[in-house]
């Protein structure tokens, strides 16, 4: 059907959020009725001369409101309108969102609308047909024997890991495993080696258990095999943690050549390797695990997280024979067992071809903001993959990255400097780090980018270079 949404439209606010009251207000009017289909994503965005994503989120708004209700493979549909239920949405924490900074501060995957719909309509699956074992197990420690024996399979066929279903453990997300990986190899006070540049939940766990982390000079292809094996004669280490693939925050990633490079560096000392392969799927194929190369010494961590929906804490590790007793009293400790409701759903998207589907999503929505934000601050410097979740942008001369993030954050927007992925104390990279997934909205994203390409073609105010 067509509907004409004009009449009701507010002048002011986020189009999504005057497209979802204008439903309202159409509603309220008698123009629309209970039981009235609504017109397909395309069409509407059409008639309005808005994109297909506004109208996307609109809808997903108006059924937060109680307005629609999705219905898969049959559209959207008018539901009763309750009067309260629009002032409820009205007071909530949606609204104050609406306010809030762009945020291209925090590593997320792209969320659109049809992700959610996926992420229900498996939930109702599962609460139809689930066993029983996913709602009140707590054994194996190491998690329900067939969501290993389905992720042990995709973990070998699809990113390359060694190991059988007795060799993989279920943990709560990525962190979770690398946590679980040093934990199982490292003693309070021992020295573990990673990139110059790191994550800084990494950063933060070795406060936390009492390693000393030290960095290894890196490249645009992350860790310099030279500068690896002169830290591993110098320190002795432990073990070292690497991020081969996408490293948080520059995005770079070792090709086949480099990670046999690496390899052989581990392998003639005999150091242990956590490789944190989190990235994997935002990559496309062709790059070989570290852990394939060195099935004896090295654990492998990877998650479904950054390539489907950051509510899918789905972590496998995947631990060396001989290892898996010392790794299981942690995570035992640390809590139990991985939850089994969150391993069920990825186990069912595994099978169905769900994971891979919105992987591939992923790394297009991903491209897709790659080339806008080349396009808007053309003229920079800046290092990413194409489709990778960040970009490492250079500054112009008159900025330093503290004085840009605060000025952004003044004007509505927050991004992210180098300080907080240093390994070791030393002048921070004039470096700052986007994030291309945390909005989901293209607008609010589009809207960050002009922000920014215009504090950038700008000098920094008197005061804040003073401070």
């Amino acid at each position: 059907m067509t509907i004409d949404l004009t009449p009701y439209l507010p002048a002011h606010g986020p189009k999504y959020l005057a497209i979802a009251r204008a439903l309202a207000e159409a509603i309220r009017q008698g123009e629309l009725t209970p039981g009235t289909r609504l017109p397909p994503h395309r069409c509407l965005a059409e008639t309005l001369a808005v994109s297909v994503q506004t109208v996307s989120r609109a809808y997903a708004q108006a059924e937060k409101m109680g307005l629609v209700q999705a219905r898969v493979g049959s559209g959207t549909w008018i539901n009763s309108l309750d009067d309260g239920q629009e002032a409820e949405y009205l007071r909530s924490a949606n609204m104050a969102m609406d306010a809030s900074p762009v945020d291209l501060s925090i590593a997320h995957p792209i969320c659109p609308p049809g992700h959610h719909l996926h992420f229900r309509e498996t939930l109702r699956d599962v609460a139809d047909s689930a066993h029983p074992d996913v709602i009140d197990a707590c054994r194996p420690i190491a998690g329900l024997l067939h969501q290993r024996e389905r992720a042990s399979q995709w973990l070998h066929d699809t990113l390359g890991v060694p190991g059988t279903p007795d060799d993989r453990v279920l943990c709560n997300g990525a962190a979770h495993g690398v946590m679980l990986a040093i934990a199982t190899l490292v003693q309070h006070g021992d020295v573990v080696l990673t990139e110059a540049l790191t994550d800084h939940g990494l950063i933060a766990l070795s406060r936390t258990l009492g390693l000393q982390l030290r960095g290894v000079a890196i490249d645009e292809q992350g860790v310099i095999p030279e500068a690896l094996d002169a830290a591993c004669r110098r320190y002795r280490p432990r073990a070292v943690c690497l991020t081969p693939t996408q490293l948080n925050p520059t995005g770079a990633t070792m090709d086949n050549a480099r990670r046999d490079a690496v390899a052989e560096v581990l392998a003639r000392h005999g150091t242990w390797l956590i490789e944190d392969d989190v990235h994997a799927l935002l990559e496309p194929s062709g790059l070989s695990p570290l852990t394939a190369r060195l099935p004896r010494q090295s654990f492998h961590v990877t998650s479904l997280t950054k390539a489907t929906v950051s509510g899918l804490r789905a972590g496998y590790l995947s631990v060396p024979r001989g290892q898996l007793h010392h790794t299981l009293p942690r995570l035992r400790a640390t809590s139990w067992m991985a939850t089994p409701l969150v391993f069920e759903i990825a186990d069912r998207w595994l099978a169905d071809g769900t994971v891979d589907t919105l992987a591939s999503e992923q790394r297009r929505l991903l491209a897709e903001r790659q080339q806008l934000t080349r396009t808007r601050l053309a003229g920079h410097a800046m290092a990413s993959r194409p489709t990778g979740m960040h970009i490492w942008l250079a500054l112009p001369g008159a900025w330093r990255a503290e004085e840009l993030q605060q000025q952004a954050l003044q004007e509505g927007l927050a991004i992210s400097t180098a300080q907080s992925f240093m390994v070791d104390q030393g002048p921070p990279p004039r470096r700052i780090r986007l994030s291309l997934g945390g909005e989901n909205d293209p607008e609010r994203f589009d809207q960050g980018l002009t922000i920014l390409a215009r504090l950038l073609g700008e000098a920094p105010p008197p005061m804040l270079q003073i401070v």
